[in-house]
């Protein structure tokens, strides 16, 4: 089973998809999860902490932000994620059995700055690819480190199973990267003058890895 999510442009609507005998195609509402698992999927383990590696399948503009979510992700008491050599195939962006793909690409104007990608059996997820837009990263609105670390972030985020902690676009920031948001770094020029940056996860975020 394939297992699908995008960060639309400007958090315009989360998409989910299914694939198993039929396709289910999910829209979320924007209402604020207090639980945000995706689904319950979650990676098989025998004890924690436990490792998943993260592929660098990722130009030298985005080896940092991958660097920094797989420091950011590993502050979790449950989880630890390492930065190993992907199989640079950033275009196609293939799964591996047993880890997480992390790519970037001009994927095209296709609406979408990010996409998690997870493959399921049952409820246990066996590999994950994220891929990362260039064809808006390119761009002066969106190539900014405050939006490279969010996407980014969410992204891998999806790929542990996690879902949004919130989905509306223009409310103040609640300090992780998996809320939607017009603005990332948060303070002046958002919705509130001092609401947080968005650009890494929070506590929260750790307590559902748990």
């Amino acid at each position: 089973m394939l297992a699908m999510s995008r960060l639309q442009l400007l958090g315009v609507a989360l998409i989910m998809s299914a694939l198993a005998a039929l396709l289910a195609l999910v829209a979320f509402s924007p209402s604020a999860q207090a639980n945000h698992s995706w689904n319950g999927y979650h990676w098989a383990r025998t004890s924690n902490p436990f490792t998943l590696k993260l592929g660098d399948n990722v130009s030298s503009t985005w080896d940092s932000y991958l660097g920094t979510t797989s420091v950011d992700w590993t502050k979790s008491t449950v989880l630890n994620t390492t930065v190993v050599p992907g199989q640079k195939n950033r275009s196609s962006c293939r799964p591996t059995s047993g880890q997480v793909e992390v790519c970037n690409y001009k994927y095209g104007a296709n609406g979408w700055l990010g996409l998690a990608q997870v493959w399921i059996s049952g409820k246990h997820i066996v590999r994950g690819t994220t891929k990362l837009n260039d064809t808006y990263f390119n761009r002066a609105r969106y190539n900014t480190r405050a939006w490279r670390n969010l996407v980014m972030c969410q992204e891998v985020g999806h790929t542990l199973g996690l879902d949004h902690q919130d989905e509306i676009n223009d409310n103040p920031n609640l300090g992780s990267c998996m809320d939607y948001t017009n603005d990332p770094n948060g303070g002046t020029g958002g919705a509130s003058a001092t609401d947080p940056s968005n650009e890494h996860p929070n506590q929260h975020d750790y307590d559902q890895l748990v």
